[in-house]
């Protein structure tokens, strides 16, 4: 079993992947991590973005048995490497053109390091030219990120999801 956080602002019912933003990590859908801390700073960030009374964070459970039989299509980014950074650069400056992205939610699941704000500054020197791929890559593996996400881009993948309890943080 692994447990998932999400912060947010408000407690809803049932996750729907095409309400969440677009030009993210591995494309618009509904978005978790492993790491409790990290999902509580993101709820207090999405409750000040919306200037929301209060910050939530939900907690699920995510099968391990049940997702390996699900038959989903499943993306796992293991390390920093150089098709994570295309992939995310892709789904984040809309490129639907490059060979790997999520925009047409192709992945109904997709797990890796997520690309905080410090990992953004190095996307858009590489984006606007003034950065190559292997400087960006570089950067990103001497940054020493450790902080991953789960991002569900179907309602497949998010029936697999047991919601577990609301913490109000």
């Amino acid at each position: 079993m692994i447990y998932l956080y999400h912060g947010t602002d408000k407690e809803f019912d049932t996750p729907i992947p095409e309400r969440g933003r677009k030009g993210t990590d591995f494309g618009q859908g509904f978005y978790l991590t492993p790491d409790f801390a990290s999902a509580v700073n993101m709820a207090h960030r999405v409750a000040r973005r919306r200037n929301a009374s209060e910050s939530v964070v939900m907690c699920y459970a995510l099968d391990e048995n049940r997702l390996a039989s699900a038959g989903l299509r499943i993306r796992s980014f293991m390390n920093i490497e150089l098709g994570w950074l295309r992939f995310v650069v892709a789904n984040r400056y809309f490129q639907q053109s490059a060979p790997d992205h999520n925009l047409d939610k192709r992945w109904d699941l997709v797990h890796g390091y997520i690309a905080d704000d410090r990992i953004v500054r190095l996307l858009d020197a590489l984006v606007k030219g003034t950065a190559t791929e292997s400087e960006v890559l570089r950067a990103l593996l001497a940054a020493q990120f450790k902080s991953v996400q789960y991002s569900f881009h179907s309602a497949a993948a998010v029936s697999l999801l047991k919601r577990m309890e609301v913490k109000h943080v």
